[in-house]
């Protein structure tokens, strides 16, 4: 696979700590995207479903699920599939954001990408409907699907997460729709 970023714990891209993967490269390349470095095709880290399992399966995670995102993951649609389902396999719960609508998945025969994720948000990022407001999507365009029973309790909070992480080397990582004010310091 084709891989832009690795976070190994994070617990705002989904229910729960999770090990989440952003996908290099991407079809769609919706007008005001955050991840535009993530649109080209070319290598960046080519990383085998194995070792990908690998990493996720370590015991220390100690993760409820794994989540996708991009770039755009459906565009690496058999590896996708081969994780996802490897994942369901030891228990951990998936999850996926995709820019294609639900139409678009069942146009590209990808219908099967919903029998294996347990929540599935779709549809392009419109920057005209953005909103800081929301606990996953970035534009209210965009759809929230829970496909299992798994989070059927699962209440999705009105509040924008950040998640600010400093590294060993002293340098920062900031994840999730950061406001304005907490970039410009």
């Amino acid at each position: 696979m084709n891989i832009a970023h690795i976070e190994e714990s994070s617990f705002i891209y989904g229910p729960g700590q999770r090990f989440v993967i952003w996908v290099q490269g991407c079809s769609i390349h919706c007008k005001g995207c955050w991840n535009k470095e993530m649109w080209s095709f070319n290598t960046k880290n080519e990383i085998s479903v194995y070792e990908l399992l690998e990493r996720i399966s370590n015991e220390e995670n100690n993760i409820e699920g794994i989540t996708l995102l991009g770039g755009e993951p459906l565009d690496q649609f058999e590896e996708i599939i081969e994780l996802l389902n490897e994942c369901k396999n030891i228990g951990l719960s998936t999850m996926l954001f995709t820019g294609y609508e639900m139409t678009e998945i069942a146009e590209k025969q990808m219908t099967l990408i919903l029998d294996i994720l347990d929540i599935l948000i779709t549809g392009r990022y419109d920057k005209i409907k953005r909103t800081m407001n929301h606990q996953w999507i970035g534009s209210t365009n965009q759809e929230i699907y829970f496909l299992t029973d798994r989070y059927a309790d699962y209440e999705i909070e009105n509040n924008n997460y950040t998640e600010i992480t400093i590294n060993a080397d002293g340098s920062t990582t900031i994840l999730g729709f950061p406001d304005k004010i907490l970039l410009e310091k």
